[in-house]
């Protein structure tokens, strides 16, 4: 018997429910009836993609399995994200386009791309190619080409994340006047000044911790900012959905107004009152072998001989005009057959930026200061990420913040009440006080490491690409290979350590070097509070005792972990040319070519 779908009466469509602010992901197409001509509403099975379990082990995080973290993020966390960056073009347009020199029509078409990208995303269409012309959207769209599923909730949930996030900055790049405009931007700056008393609290014990120490100082020190860099990654505008993020205190609560204006926010006290909370705790192992490494580097750099620069006239027996014209870039060993760095440095893929930038810029100069290395280089997003993730505008901007901070509380203290304690009832207990002098100190020290490359900041492409880290060597050599002239790479925060293990839901208790995968550039570092779904290296049970305490303890960051691979890859001279002059090799020397260094 041949069917025919009658047109009228006719149920909502996707498209009236999404207008009317729906979301209509939960809507499986196998419950809908369809019009049977000539009879009632009629069943119609069809399969649905969506699967009403977690994440099964050993399978890619995504958004198919219903009672995911990955499935909740699409669902409600993304479009949310979408929804504040269409309020905040609506609600500051004039401003913004006074800031950008942009017209109605800049926010207007920017304010219908977002939209109709939150749409597609909340009714899991299809991907679209992207329509910028640059080498790198074309291998987003070679990438996209070559999934198994070009669907939002159906392809892997970082492939969907870091989509999300290029598109929204692909609205940006179409838009004449809107082409720099960073739609977290007022967000990230609000999130640094809500942290000021704990970067002001940081900043005047670090100063304590800079002058050179015995190796038990130093040690102490070292795991004390490795756990402050830890906790620092809570404060992750991503998973709060925009909103600001507060430190908390001792029992875990949010502190009110109140609570906040009788104590001052201490993180080094938070790391003490949190340490339970460490489920994996490589500390002590890194800083031992770190500093045994470093220690290595710098003896067998000084007995590394320099490699002969070419001859050429000496450039003061030339006239000026002669100087101007003979002068090249500064010479480096090239980076093809380099097996030793030139200095030794420590590496740091970063996070979040506002607080937990400057808790790992504390960290640089700590290492800096105790001649553990003698560089850092902070490797950043070249374009606005996952709300709150560090471009090199707010890393310039982080140390020009610091260097001018204005800050400053008393907090009244209780008299002390046990005996012997006080002198006298009723003494007097001086306040304690908060200000931002040390923080501004560091601050102008900061911005001199930087211009004088003891800080580097870094922005390559991969970072903002959904390629895993398993793969960087085989789809980005020439940062592999920076990476293993390091000694050591730390990674923070959750979007890192995902890419790390490869966005699979591994056996909780697999170590963390086998869950790498072969990523051994260098000594591999992670510093991540736990907000998906995933994790390696944990003791045996504790997964499962977690889990009977609170089944959603993964997504809200109130566990962390720090974890340490010290395998590594062998450093060899390339088979490959370096990057830059390829098969016009320059030799044993030749002139920089810094391309992804922020300047």
């Amino acid at each position: 018997m041949s069917q025919q779908k009658v047109t009228s009466p006719r149920p909502p469509s996707k498209t009236s429910l999404v207008a009317s602010g729906k979301n209509v992901i939960d809507e499986d197409d196998s419950t809908k009836p369809d019009f049977i001509y000539g009879g009632p509403f009629i069943k119609v099975e069809k399969p649905s993609p969506f699967i009403n379990t977690t994440t099964p082990i050993n399978l890619p995080l995504q958004g198919t399995f219903k009672k995911s973290f990955a499935y909740y993020s699409l669902k409600d966390r993304l479009p949310v994200i979408l929804t504040k960056v269409i309020d905040y073009l609506s609600r500051e347009g004039s401003a913004i386009k006074s800031a950008h020199s942009a017209g109605d029509d800049d926010i207007q078409g920017l304010i219908q791309y977002i939209t109709k990208l939150k749409n597609d995303l909340i009714t899991n269409k299809k991907y679209d190619l992207f329509t910028v012309d640059t080498p790198e959207a074309k291998r987003w769209n070679r990438w996209i080409e070559s999934c198994d599923s070009q669907h939002y909730f159906t392809n892997t949930w970082v492939f969907t994340e870091c989509y999300v996030y290029r598109r929204l900055r692909e609205g940006c790049e179409l838009s004449k006047g809107l082409k720099n405009f960073d739609p977290f931007d007022d967000q990230k700056l609000k999130a640094f000044q809500f942290s000021l008393e704990p970067m002001c609290v940081v900043a005047d014990k670090l100063v304590g911790m800079l002058p050179p120490s015995d190796k038990d100082k130093r040690k102490a020190d070292f795991i004390m900012l490795l756990k402050i860099c830890l906790w620092a990654n809570k404060c992750d505008l991503s998973l709060s959905m925009g909103e600001q993020v507060s430190l908390k205190n001792t029992d875990g609560k949010e502190r009110s107004a109140s609570v906040v204006s009788l104590s001052i926010l201490d993180p080094f006290k938070m790391v003490l009152d949190l340490k339970d909370k460490v489920l994996v705790d490589d500390s002590s192992k890194i800083c031992d072998q770190i500093i045994a490494k470093t220690d290595a580097m710098s003896k067998a750099i000084a007995a590394e001989p320099e490699p002969e620069a070419k001859s050429q006239t000496k450039l003061e027996d030339k006239s000026e005009a002669e100087r101007e014209q003979a002068e090249e870039p500064p010479k480096i060993p090239c980076p093809a057959k380099m097996v030793l760095p030139e200095v030794v440095t420590f590496d740091i893929v970063c996070d979040n930026s506002g607080y937990e930038l400057f808790s790992d810029l504390c960290l640089a100069n700590f290492l800096i200061s105790q001649d553990i290395v003698k560089k850092v280089r902070f490797h950043v997003k070249k374009i606005p990420w996952f709300v709150s993730d560090v471009t090199p505008v707010d890393f310039k901007k982080t140390l020009e913040m610091c260097a001018n901070a204005n800050y400053s509380r008393e907090v009244p203290q209780e008299a002390p009440t046990e005996p012997g304690e006080g002198e006298g009832e009723g003494a007097a207990v001086p306040p304690q006080r908060v200000s931002a002098d040390s923080l501004r100190e560091l601050g102008h020290k900061w911005m001199q490491f930087f211009e004088d490359g003891t800080f580097v900041v870094m922005c390559d492409e991969f970072w903002t690409s959904p390629i895993m880290y398993k793969e960087m060597k085989a789809q980005a050599f020439q940062l592999y290979r920076k990476l293993q002239l390091t000694a050591a790479v730390l990674f923070k925060g959750d979007l890192n350590y995902r890419k790390l293990l490869a966005e699979r839901n591994c056996v909780p208790t697999l170590s963390f070097d086998q869950a790498l995968q072969g990523f051994n550039p260098a000594p591999i570092i992670a510093l991540r509070t736990v907000k998906a779904d995933l994790i390696c290296g944990l003791p045996k049970g504790k997964f499962e005792q977690l889990n009977k305490i609170d089944e959603k303890w993964m997504e809200k960051g109130d566990y962390g972990v720090i974890q340490y691979s010290g395998k590594v890859e062998p450093l060899k001279v390339s088979d490959r040319p370096c990057a830059d002059y390829g098969a016009e090799c320059r030799g044993a020397l030749c002139p920089a070519q810094p391309t992804d260094i922020v300047t």
